[in-house]
């Protein structure tokens, strides 16, 4: 089979399809990754086919400031679909473009646009990073609450169908220049699709981290997380050795490609901290910028795969993204999540509630006081430590690539997902 996977994003939203994609290659199918133009670097890196989508996720992400509360979580949302709606246009040209000659797509949910416009014409597969179905059991991830109660269900409801609403006009334009007929309204549509069990999603994280609710649509099955595919060749830079091999375990810390807003005040916040609690400090650079100078107990560094960077960290601060708090877990490592927008929370809060990390501090609260005191908590109490590692001896177990390349293949030849 021809599979495009649209994995439109930054590198936490694209790098776990990498290791998807080369489990599809081995069973012998032909793979690309449609992804933004300023990332195609990570696919190509990896030996995979890349297809370039006609926007930069740079420029999406730039166009972000972090708000505290949830009115500033909700204005993020609304301005993330302020984003998607002055972007629907070129972004579903981009990815029909992408898929024009793939007998499957999989789509993630920044392309989820892709499976209206192909309903009827291309098979379509989900393989989300986030929990996104409606649930009882919690609140839409984007709103970064862990509860709405009673609520849940239907705000999960109201968060997919408003979500789809500006774009639908789109939607609607695009199939009738396919000559496809019109969809009913995003409602409508939505509710049939999963209600009725006629569109399949996968779901790339572990039930050990979030376990399946009693209310997933019957056409959703959990895989389990599935790993970035290695870059070939890559060897770790000779001063990162030297750091690690002069002293105790660092504290590594890493934003990804957030915007944090004031770059040099978040590092200098984050160095008294972990000096504070004695301990020495590995920066990533990211996106966010977190650069200096080294100092003996001072590193900065820019790219380094995380499965090879943190089992040896006595503890990890991250921004609690779902690709990086999974790294995390994998790595058995203890945390100190500093959420800073969408569904960053949400993931944060489970960390937490799994005993792997001391309570989230949000980016607007984070002080050097409060940092340096998780800190403490987590590299003196043994129990973060046994909590991870109890954790990543079971994400061990799993092989979520494994079982969503299986899955999509079934998808693909017309085979129910039973047993998956």
């Amino acid at each position: 089979m021809r599979i495009v996977i649209v994995a439109a994003g930054s590198t936490g939203d694209v790098l776990p399809y990498t290791g998807v994609a080369a489990r599809l290659v081995e069973r012998g199918h032909e793979v690309a990754l449609a992804v933004a133009s300023d990332v195609t670097g990570l696919v190509t890196a990896r030996g995979l086919t890349a297809i370039p989508l006609p926007i930069s996720v740079r420029e999406l992400t730039a166009e972000f400031s972090p708000q505290p509360g949830l009115r500033g979580r909700l204005d993020t949302v609304r301005r993330l679909g302020e984003q998607v709606t002055s972007r629907a246009e070129i972004i579903g040209r981009g990815a029909l473009a992408a898929v024009e000659n793939a007998d499957l797509a999989v789509v993630t949910p920044l392309s989820a646009m892709l499976v209206a416009l192909t309903w009827g014409e291309i098979p379509t597969v989900g393989l989300y990073l986030q929990p996104m179905m409606p649930t009882r059991n919690h609140a839409p991830v984007a709103f970064g609450l862990r509860s709405l109660g009673p609520l849940n269900r239907a705000a999960g409801r109201w968060y997919l169908h408003s979500s789809a609403g500006p774009s639908w006009p789109v939607v609607q334009r695009l199939r009738a220049e396919r000559g496809l007929p019109p969809l009913p309204a995003p409602a409508r549509y939505l509710d049939d699709v999963f209600s009725q069990a006629r569109w399949p999603l996968l779901q790339g994280f572990s039930r050990h981290v979030v376990p399946d609710p009693a209310d997933l649509p019957g056409a959703v099955r959990t895989v389990g997380y599935c790993w970035p595919l290695p870059a070939p060749n890559w060897t770790p830079p000779a001063d990162l050795i030297d750091f690690l091999e002069a002293g105790d375990p660092p504290v590594v810390v890493s934003f990804g490609s957030m915007p944090v807003g004031d770059a040099t005040g978040l590092r200098r916040t984050v160095l008294a901290a972990a000096r504070s609690a004695g301990l020495r400090v590995i920066f990533q650079a990211g996106w966010a910028g977190l650069t200096g100078d080294d100092e003996p107990d001072v590193l900065h560094i820019g790219h380094v795969p995380h499965e090879w960077l943190l089992p040896r960290a006595a503890a990890f601060v991250h921004h609690a993204g779902a690709g990086t708090s999974a790294a995390g877990l994998r790595a058995g490592v203890p945390a100190v999540p500093v959420p800073v927008l969408l569904d960053q929370p949400f993931w944060a809060h489970r960390l937490a509630a799994l005993g792997v990390a001391w309570k989230p501090i949000p980016l607007h609260r984070l002080t050097a006081d409060r940092l340096a005191n998780a800190l403490r908590l987590v590299t003196t109490d043994a129990s973060y430590r046994r909590r991870a590692g109890e954790l990543a001896a079971l994400l061990d177990q799993e092989d979520g690539a494994g079982v969503a390349a299986a899955a999509i293949e079934r998808i693909g030849t017309g085979l129910p997902l039973d047993g998956v």
